[in-house]
């Protein structure tokens, strides 16, 4: 059996990405993808309605013409170091005494969790329950027909600054389109690249896009803990561009198409050309001298990413290990540069 599509907007630094998808009986089915280049976006937060409106009409149109189907509303991904997520508790007898737990208790315990003072220049996003104590019993997930006399939840309360959640919904009005929902970023990359297996057991996400590196740390088949890195693979470009002396055109160039995470696995004698900004030949230069400008960079983030995961206190409750994603998870050597600043944790 087929349900209703659902349509959903990613606002990264580099690009919009519209999607259309199906949830099927099992798993799920996507219709269409459709990116488009866009400026208007900084480390997830709208910085140019005017660009940032453009680029989610222009990713809009081409994922409806390529399905022949209009959308009204969008779920939209929501990160950046504005976003905030803290572990909030809700209680609430069960009255009569001992008689079995309600759907309705349920919603109640939960909205008891929400209730947490936010300063008035922040707006809450997502209330996740993470698990529900009956009695002191810990490690419910279903607690709908139990019997008890008190009941518990711990809830992921995921917070955003008022207006930059105000500045997106607007983006995304000025395209002409209505946000009929947002969602935690790393939730959803957690969520979409982890087993349920992983998910249960412990494990973190590592997303590196072009502007910032998000990382979302998941235990007991729940989101635990999220962070915003204010850099990304965009940095690599940067870096490359002023050290190298080069357009940021070309830097792209060499990092996708030459570079490498890790300077010891390239072998020494390989060579790439490289066209310098004010001249007109190529020049060569070793490959390796070019893979560790990239390193320098990429060790940063690893060794960020590794400094937030002991902050949060889950360094040794990860058997499930690292999982990385996004753009910059894709250059050549990464997965081996995480290992060794993880250590311990497969990746």
């Amino acid at each position: 059996m087929r349900s209703e599509l659902v349509a959903v907007l990613d606002l990264g630094s580099t690009k919009v990405t519209a999607i259309a998808a199906q949830a099927l009986e099992e798993g799920m089915e996507i219709l269409g993808v459709a990116s488009t280049p866009c400026r208007g976006i900084t480390r997830g937060v709208v910085t140019d309605l005017e660009e940032a409106s453009q680029g989610i009409d222009a990713s809009v149109r081409k994922l409806q013409k390529d399905l022949g189907t209009e959308f009204e509303s969008f779920i939209v991904g929501i990160s950046g170091g504005h976003i905030e997520g803290n572990n909030a508790q809700g209680i609430k007898p069960i009255v009569p005494a001992a008689r079995h737990v309600t759907h309705q208790d349920v919603m109640e315990v939960i909205n008891h969790s929400r209730a947490v003072m936010i300063p008035p220049d922040r707006e809450q996003i997502q209330a996740l329950p993470r698990e529900f104590q009956i009695d002191g019993q810990r490690g419910i997930q279903r607690p709908v027909g139990l019997n008890g006399s008190t009941l518990e939840v711990t809830t992921y309360v995921v917070t955003g600054q008022r207006t930059h959640v105000q500045n997106t919904e607007k983006a995304v009005e000025m395209a002409g389109k209505r946000v009929e929902q947002m969602v935690l970023g790393p939730l959803a990359s957690g969520i979409g690249v982890l087993t349920p297996e992983e998910i249960q057991l412990g494990a973190a996400v590592v997303d590196i896009g072009g502007g910032k590196t998000d990382l979302a740390v998941f235990t007991n088949g729940s989101i635990a803990y999220s962070y915003c890195l204010p850099v990304g693979s965009g940095h690599v470009t940067g870096d490359l561009s002023k050290l190298l002396k080069t357009s940021p055109d070309e830097a792209e160039r060499l990092k996708v198409d030459d570079g490498g995470a890790l300077a010891t696995l390239i072998p020494e004698r390989e060579s790439v050309q490289v066209m310098q900004l004010g001249q007109i030949m190529l020049r060569p230069m070793q490959r390796r001298v070019l893979c560790e400008i990239i390193e320098s960079r990429m060790r940063e983030i690893a060794s960020m990413v590794r400094q937030q995961i002991e902050k949060g206190g889950y360094l040794a409750m990860l058997p499930g290990g690292v999982v990385l994603t996004g753009g910059g998870a894709q250059m050549f050597g990464t997965k081996e540069l995480f290992e060794d600043v993880l250590r311990h944790l497969p990746v």
